[in-house]
């Protein structure tokens, strides 16, 4: 007895209006992503209990009132650049998978475009490919943001998993309605 297939090439319209065919990417292989990503140890200090000496993890209060707020503050951008490219290899995993598209080769006029205002074109299959989507294909944030979730749908992941992931992406900022609007009043110089 065979299982329906389920629909696996989907496709996505970018802003520019060019429609790329996706794939599905594996769950186990973003498990294995997301396990692999090292992490930055929390700062630690020492107290002593009942004469034996203690680690114990710190935070910003016992930093600051250890005098090692510096200590703190360096662990903190340390913990940023590692998210920052956590998720960035995240979302090029997900391009790299799930965009099937055809890069141009070398002798392309895309190639020769490029070279002609000065954009380094990578030569490395990987890097090449991610390259061609982010700069020819996507314009901006909300393009990879609406990409990123598409491919995560066509994967079957969670749409609570999905959603989430999709506005931990930056776009627009949006303002407050429910913000009172005050007039603004200005002094006329004369």
């Amino acid at each position: 007895m065979t299982t329906p297939a389920v629909e696996t090439q989907k496709t996505f319209c970018s802003s520019k209006g060019i429609e790329l065919a996706l794939r599905p990417v594996s769950q186990f292989k973003l498990d294995s992503l997301r396990a692999s990503a090292d992490e930055i140890p929390v700062p630690t200090y020492t107290m002593n209990v009942v004469g034996t000496d203690v680690q114990y993890p710190m935070d910003e209060e016992i930093a600051r009132n250890k005098g090692r707020l510096p200590e703190w503050e360096e662990y903190l951008k340390a913990k940023s650049v590692l998210e920052r490219d956590k998720a960035k290899r995240f979302t090029d995993l997900l391009i790299w998978d799930g965009v099937d598209v055809d890069v141009p080769d070398e002798d392309s006029e895309w190639q020769k475009t490029s070279v002609a205002f000065g954009i380094k074109v990578p030569t490395d299959p990987i890097a090449r490919k991610l390259h061609y989507v982010y700069t020819e294909l996507l314009i901006g944030g909300e393009d990879i943001a609406n990409l990123v979730s598409q491919i995560l749908s066509v994967s079957q992941m969670d749409q609570e998993v999905v959603e989430k992931i999709r506005n931990s992406f930056r776009s627009q900022p949006k303002r407050n309605p429910d913000r009172p609007v005050r007039p603004r009043k200005r002094k006329v110089v004369k």
